[in-house]
């Protein structure tokens, strides 16, 4: 029951983050600098990070006949941080005018392989 818990405080999260990120885009505009910025992706990662780990974990759950394995959540919020940190990454690159196709496919190849090591190692 534990993992309730862990889910209901990433759903609450959720709802906490998206306000907040609501809040930004409306009340901050692009000129006030690296605080806006930073709050910005930083609300961001950590939003996709909990969406992430609830979409794959009952993702996970579905597929394994609704068994719930803790293991799934742990593996389920590994792949939720590397979505997260692959799609702030690419925002972070895009504020910047520094993104084009290859860059984002060569980052998806790293977050792949970066997902493969941790599964490995984990």
């Amino acid at each position: 029951m534990a993992w309730r818990k862990y889910i209901n405080g990433m759903a609450l999260s959720i709802v906490v983050l998206g306000v907040i990120l609501a809040g930004l885009l409306n009340f901050t505009t692009p000129e006030s600098g690296a605080i806006a910025y930073g709050s910005f992706f930083i609300v961001f990662f950590l939003l996709f990070v909990c969406l992430g780990t609830i979409v794959g974990f009952y993702g996970r759950r579905r597929l394994s006949n609704n068994e719930v394995i803790f293991k799934n959540l742990k593996s389920a919020f590994r792949q939720g941080t590397l979505i997260a940190l692959y799609l702030t990454v690419l925002l972070i690159l895009r504020a910047a005018d520094l993104l084009n196709w290859w860059d984002a496919a060569l980052l998806l190849v790293s977050v792949i392989s970066f997902d493969m090591f941790f599964k490995e190692k984990l």
